[in-house]
């Protein structure tokens, strides 16, 4: 009975509860800012997470091959800070879920407590309100009824005490058995909230971790493209060292950059997994193979279009002239002395795996006799506006030739 008369008190006590917050939160304008703040924190970071996805997907446009160096290190940083911010947003994720079922775990643990504190409680209520209005026995076991028609004045300065006694640990009882209630119905509810948000915050999760996926999907190709880009470069590089010491200094500086930020752990293993995939290139050329047009050693497929290409300009009072087909000797002894001596540090590690980094043999189209880098007037290319690199940008496509666009001189059969 005592217990069914408690059922509604609960959400009384709760309402109550509930307008006292909201009067306690009005009267904290300090807290009330910080909550503002917060809310604002949260605006700043869902615009920061959209910028820098919207980053990371112009990034994913970038031509590697083709872009300049400040475009392929700026796509590698916008892509790289999406993938941390992906395992950010996760670790994240995964802990609000870890927080909600620990906060499940607590809500079941104290609902056991209070249902075996209620169980003894009403028992002690039960018992007490019998004893106090049948008067069968008092705290130590005396009949009140006996007490209660004593003349005695002492025995009944002992009976009012006892009576209040009881009567005092039966409203104790009770107001504790109230309270026991309505907090039940209070973590029941909590546990309620925690679960439902568990089981959100696993959906969350999901959806976080297949952003991720993706995110590292994305720096996968973007980093396998680089790292392509890196070896084609380094080469190019290593064949500028006979010639332009300076040309060959810029580009190792710039590529340099670049393998720094393939270089991290994470990025390192994508670019692994994606030259395990990735098609070989065609082989090198063999010295046999190997025509020279004008001072210009090529590969003798390409001989005849090369010379039609200098005479042309030479007609036209352009004065070309450059280097093309280089070996891979002195490239496998870079390799051996910055990667390694194996079959694997040779030919299959990354070159931003290396110290310092260094092509793999074969991925410079002059291995294969299929790039010249042009001179004019025997001085390299390096600008745009000169007369040698304006004759070329309009007439080498009759001849096949296309210009990599980060490397003024640097012009090949498929513009690698």
């Amino acid at each position: 009975m005592i217990g069914g008369s408690l059922r509604a008190i609960p959400r009384a006590v709760a309402t109550g509860l509930l307008a006292l917050t909201a009067v306690f939160v009005l009267t904290l304008p300090a807290e009330a800012q910080t909550a503002e703040e917060a809310e604002r924190l949260e605006e700043l970071k869902e615009e920061r997470d959209r910028v820098r996805a919207e980053k990371a997907a112009q990034a994913l446009k970038v031509d590697t091959a083709t872009a300049s160096f400040e475009e392929v290190a700026q796509a590698l940083d916008d892509i790289n800070a999406l993938v941390d911010l992906q395992e950010a947003r996760l670790a994240d994720a995964e802990q609000a879920v870890r927080s909600a079922e620990a906060q499940v775990r607590q809500a079941e643990t104290r609902e056991t407590e209070i249902a075996a504190e209620v169980v003894v409680l009403q028992s002690e209520v039960r018992d007490l309100a019998v004893a106090s209005f049948t008067g069968e026995s008092g705290a130590n076991g005396e009949d009140l009824t006996a007490l209660l028609l004593s003349d005695d004045p002492t025995e009944a300065a002992r009976r009012r005490s006892l009576v209040e006694f009881q009567t005092g640990s039966l409203g104790d009882g009770i107001d504790r058995l109230r309270l026991l209630v309505a907090e039940a119905e209070i973590v029941s509810t909590q546990r309620r909230d925690a679960a439902e948000a568990a089981i959100l915050g696993r959906i969350e999760a999901e959806s976080r971790r297949k952003e991720l996926d993706t995110a590292r999907e994305a720096q996968l190709d973007l980093v396998a493209g680089a790292e392509s880009r890196l070896e084609a470069r380094l080469a190019e590089a290593a064949i500028l060292d006979e010639r332009d010491a300076a040309a060959a200094a810029q580009v190792r500086q710039q590529e340099e950059a670049i393998a720094s930020r393939i270089r991290r752990e994470a990025a390192r293993r994508a670019a692994e997994e994606a030259a395990a995939r990735r098609p070989p290139r065609a082989p090198v050329a063999a010295p046999a193979e190997i025509a020279t047009v004008r001072g210009i050693q090529v590969h003798q497929s390409i001989a005849g279009k090369v010379e039609q290409l200098l005479a042309a300009a030479a007609a036209d009072g352009v004065e070309l002239s450059g280097w093309g087909y280089r070996d891979s000797i002195r490239q496998i002894e870079l390799r051996q002395k910055h990667c390694g001596t194996t079959e694997y540090d040779v030919w299959e590690k990354p070159a931003s795996a290396c110290r310092p980094p260094t092509a793999r043999p074969g991925q410079s189209n002059h291995e294969r006799g299929l790039a010249i880098d042009f001179t004019y007037r025997g001085a390299s290319m390096t600008s745009r506006s000169g007369a040698g690199f304006v004759w070329l940008a309009n007439n080498a496509h009759r001849w096949g030739f296309v210009n990599l666009p980060s490397e003024p001189w640097h012009w090949s059969t498929d513009g690698n």
